[in-house]
Order: structure tokens, then C-alpha cells, then sequence
């Protein structure tokens, strides 16, 4: 029997609950959902097309409560007590603990800018849910909008260019197995300009957790938004996360995703163009180890002119980590003067480490200009004998190459604070600290 029943049964035993804690906006929107599960009949399973890594069945089969009551757990709404400020910078921040919206940001927002309760949000503007360009028959946005109840929405007004990122934290404190159900919706207008910072973190190591996530992206005309993704979780941890782009004319977009830690992982990144001159960056960054599995599909569409997109994923595996990338650009027909690159790049630390890579292109247009590529390989014994020759002691010498391997995916990020966060991070990770978010902590 397909975990997906359980789901299935469960809403339909508590739609009564859920609908009472949630808007008509979202519940609304349950019906199509409902439908389009049954027609799947389960989730996507190891073997699938596009999913080699990662078993979504697996990962929903335990029996995870969810929190259809909105019954606080633990410090309840007090986030600020796991703080993961990035340093040298204010921020405009908002938390969802487990899956309930707090507002973190005491003072008042910047003109033009929202940052408010996706539940609020569906009362105020009932399309804000309407943005996802995910397929249809995807399996994790039906769940999410089946169970959905609360989320955060961001909205920045036509002309408004943001002083401040908005970190957006995501935590997990409940005592017990818990499935939080989340969504983010972005919406820059035209000629508007964001950063956004999402942040993963747990608040213990002895529970599991499973993340369903959606963020939904919209850019209108000429905007521009860096959205930075960081997971940093335990080995008790899951994440099944979908992130869907649709971008306005000569939009720009810059995606960065890093897994530096968690148990398994599977994200997916749907991005497509209303106009012509769009420019898209995904940027991939995984560390792992033990047994994690981390599983990045990237699917871009390119349907207008003189649009531009790179993808680049550089995955560092230890132990008996598995990594997994699936990647398509589509050029369709009438895409002139597409410029698109994507790039796979995999290094295994250990003999027992595994990578599965699938790059595609689709090219149905003339006038264009693609690549893709994938490689996976090993430390380089020269190197490290040649370092070691000189006195640097092999661990150290492993961790400058390793250093070295991820440095251009780094170097993508944008936010300067933040990347030079995330360099510490990637530095402590790599040499075994198991508190990694300690740094993230306040201990700069």
C-alpha cells in the first residue's frame, strides 16, 4: 500500500479541523488537490523517472503527526531564542516554527515591502496562490495544498529596491515526529528588487522531522531577486522542497541552494518565462555525509528571446553519502538567442560515496547557444602528495582542495554577508564539527 493513504485518509478524517484553521483562499483549493493525488495513487519512488536517489515513499512513510490544531510546542512563538542572524548585516526577519508564521521584526517595515502571514496574505490578495508554474501532477505541491494552513508571503512593490534581505527561518522544536507543512510566496513587482534568505534549522537532534515546502516565485518586468536556500539539519531530519519561478521580461533571478547537513534531502527548482531577456541562475552547493542523501532536480523553460540561464551544482560527498542531480533546460520553439549553460560537478572524498548525474538539454529552436556537462571524480592524489611533501598535514591538505573544488559555487552568492557566513560554515562542516550551526548561533 502506497504511503500516500495515509495522507489521503488523514484529510479526509480532519478536513472539518483543517479548514477551520486555514482561509477559503487555501481551502478552497483542496478539492483539486484531493483529486490529483488519487490519480497518482502514491509518490514517486526510487526508479522513477527523475528519481534515481531518493524515494519520496520512503521518505512520507512514517507515521509523522501533523499539527492540523495550531498547538504551540515548546517555546511556541518565541523564535528569537534560536537566532540565526547573519552577521554584519540587519535583517528584515520572519520565522515559521514547525509551521506556524512569527513575525520577528519588531520595527516598522520599509515602505512598500509585506511581510505577513500567507494565511493573512490569502485574505488579502486570494490569487497570491495562484503563482506556482510546478507541473501539474506534482505529488508534493497537491500534499502541501491539501494540508496547507499558514506559510509567509513577501510581497515588494513596483519601483521598491530593498535596503535589508528578509530572512526567512524555519524551525522545528516539537518533542515528538512532526510533518510541518510549509510555503513561502515571493512576489517583486516591476522594477522591484529583494534578497530573501530561507534557513533550515532543528532545535534538536533526537526527533524526526519531515518538511513538505513549497516557495512559489513571481517577478514582474525588470525585477530582480537573489533567493538564497540554506539547510542545515540533523541526520533525523527530511526535506522534500519545491521551488517554482515564473519570471516577467527582463526579470532577473538568482537561485543558491546549500545542504550543508540533514538526513535526506529532495529539491526541486521549476523556473519559466513570461517575457523576453529574462536571466536565470540556479546555484547548487552540497555537502555531505554518513548516511545522507541529497537529490537537486532542476528543470528550466526557455520559450522567449534573448533570455539567458546557468545552472551549476557542485556536490562534496564523505562516507556513504549519495548525491543526485537531475537538470533540463528546454529551449522551445521561438526561444532566439538563448544562451544556456548547465554544469554538474561532483567530487567523492570516500570510496563508498555514490553520485547519480542526468544533464539534458531540449532544444526545438535554431539561433542558440547551450551546453551541459557532468563529471565526478576524486581528490587528486599529485596535489595531495605534493602539499603533504611540503608539510601540511593530509586532513589539512584535503580540506584546501575541498576548499578549492566548491570555491566557484560560492563565489555565485551574491549577498557578501552572507557568503562569507557560509564559508565558515563550509569550513566547520568540513572539519567534522557536528554543531555547525553553533556558528550560525551568535558564535561569530
Amino acid at each position: 500500500m502506497s504511503s500516500l493513504n495515509q495522507y489521503l485518509q488523514f484529510f479526509e478524517a480532519n478536513r472539518a479541523a483543517i479548514d477551520s484553521h486555514a482561509p477559503e483562499a487555501m481551502n478552497c483549493r483542496r478539492d483539486a488537490a484531493l483529486a490529483t493525488l488519487r490519480r497518482l495513487a502514491r509518490f514517486p519512488d526510487r526508479g522513477d523517472e527523475g528519481f534515481e536517489v531518493v524515494s519520496l515513499e520512503d521518505m512520507y512513510a512514517p507515521d509523522y503527526g501533523i499539527n492540523i490544531a495550531r498547538v504551540p510546542f515548546g517555546e511556541g512563538g518565541k523564535s528569537g531564542v534560536h537566532g540565526c542572524d547573519i552577521p554584519n548585516v540587519g535583517t528584515i526577519s520572519a520565522s515559521v516554527v514547525n509551521d506556524s508564521f512569527v513575525n520577528d521584526y519588531q520595527r516598522a517595515l520599509p515602505e512598500g515591502v509585506e511581510l505577513m502571514s500567507l494565511a493573512r496574505a490569502a485574505e488579502l490578495y486570494p490569487d497570491c496562490l495562484s503563482l506556482s508554474v510546478a507541473p501539474a501532477d506534482n505529488a508534493v505541491v497537491a500534499l502541501n495544498d491539501l494540508l496547507l494552513q499558514d506559510g509567509v508571503y513577501i510581497r515588494v512593490h513596483r519601483g521598491v529596491s530593498l535596503p535589508k534581505p528578509i530572512q526567512i527561518l524555519s524551525l522545528f522544536n516539537a518533542s515528538m515526529p512532526l510533518m510541518a507543512v510549509r510555503r513561502i510566496v515571493v512576489d517583486v513587482e516591476d522594477n522591484a528588487s529583494a534578497i530573501v534568505i530561507a534557513c533550515d534549522h532543528p532545535r534538536t537532534t533526537e526527533v524526526d522531522y519531515l518538511a513538505c515546502r513549497v516557495v512559489d516565485i513571481r517577478l514582474g518586468r525588470g525585477a530582480s531577486l537573489d533567493f538564497n536556500d540554506l539547510e542545515e539539519a540533523t541526520a533525523r531530519c527530511s526535506r522534500s522542497s519545491v521551488i517554482t519561478a515564473v519570471q516577467g521580461a527582463d526579470s532577473d533571478l538568482h537561485i543558491s541552494s546549500i545542504t550543508l547537513d540533514g538526513g535526506v534531502t529532495r529539491n526541486e527548482y521549476y523556473v519559466s518565462h513570461l517575457g523576453d531577456g529574462c536571466h536565470t541562475s540556479v546555484n547548487g552547493i552540497v555537502v555531505a555525509g554518513g548516511t545522507q542523501v541529497v537529490d537537486n532536480a532542476s528543470y528550466v523553460v526557455h520559450d522567449h528571446e534573448h533570455c539567458t540561464s546557468d545552472q551549476l551544482f557542485k556536490y562534496a560527498l564523505f562516507d556513504s553519502a549519495q548525491g543526485g542531480f537531475e537538470g533540463l533546460v528546454n529551449v522551445r520553439h521561438g526561444a532566439r538567442f538563448t544562451d544556456a549553460a548547465q554544469s554538474n560537478r561532483n567530487l567523492l572524498v570516500s570510496p563508498q560515496a555514490r553520485m547519480h548525474a542526468m544533464p539534458q538539454l531540449v532544444i526545438d529552436c535554431d539561433d542558440v547557444k547551450a551546453s551541459h556537462g557532468s563529471a565526478t571524480g576524486q581528490l587528486n592524489a599529485d596535489a595531495l602528495f605534493y602539499m603533504q611533501s611540503r608539510g601540511i598535514p593530509a586532513d589539512e591538505a584535503r580540506m584546501i582542495l575541498i576548499n578549492a573544488f566548491m570555491a566557484e559555487g560560492m563565489e555565485k552568492i551574491k549577498h557578501e554577508p552572507l557568503r562569507s557566513t557560509l564559508l565558515m560554515l563550509l569550513d566547520r562542516r568540513l572539519r567534522g564539527c557536528s554543531d555547525s550551526c553553533a556558528a550560525c548561533h551568535g558564535h561569530h
